[in-house]
């Protein structure tokens, strides 16, 4: 008798742990609930497209218009008005005018087509550095403490030339009241002897 119950026992208990058993993966949460969530890539970076260039005005031109860039490729891209050929005091010469926010920007470009030269008469457009139409001398110097300079007189006409190390500078024409009224961005030495030369930067 104490056989069969032993019996009867071990069997409700083999019965039992089976049961455990079968049920112990439906009490666990799903297998993707235990993933931790992460942002699809095309969620979370969307192209932007190329990058908006600063609105500055550097020795290197501005935004797109950067010295050696061609012609045609900003005709291709429609960043470019007004160009025109054989007119002004530089008739080898072709200039244009930018578009959008550089639209008070200035272009000279050599007959090979290729930009040498950026005048920047916007008042809305500075250095990186932090001088602007209207800045005075005095401030341009405290500007460019660290870069070489160099007063320019032409006449009763008067400007201030800084220098980088690449050898491009910045020539700021200034008024009667020393305040800065272009800058013209370019090769530092034709800046230099072009202005005091009077040769209108052909």
């Amino acid at each position: 008798m104490k056989c069969r119950v032993r019996i009867a026992v071990t069997a409700l208990l083999a019965l039992t742990a089976v049961g455990c058993g079968k049920d112990e993966p439906s009490s666990a949460p799903p297998a993707n609930t235990q993933r931790p969530t992460v942002a699809s890539p095309s969620a979370s970076a969307t192209p932007s497209g190329s990058p908006t260039p600063a609105v500055e005005f550097s020795v290197d031109g501005a935004g797109p218009y950067q010295l050696g860039v061609a012609l045609t490729e900003l005709q291709a891209d429609k960043l470019v008005a007004e160009v025109a050929t054989g007119t002004g005091p530089c008739p080898q010469n072709t200039t244009a005018r930018g578009t959008g926010t550089w639209s008070d920007i200035l272009l000279s470009f050599r007959p090979d087509g290729k930009l040498y030269l950026a005048v920047n008469r916007s008042a809305s457009v500075p250095t990186p550095s932090g001088a602007w139409l209207g800045t005075t001398l005095a401030d341009l110097k405290k500007i460019y403490a660290g870069i070489p300079g160099q007063e320019l007189k032409r006449g009763t006409n008067s400007a201030y030339l800084v220098t980088t190390l690449s050898g491009r500078g910045i020539l700021f024409d200034l008024d009667p009241l020393q305040k800065v009224t272009a800058m013209t961005a370019g090769e530092s030495g034709f800046l230099r002897s072009s202005y005091t030369g009077g040769t209108n930067f052909c």
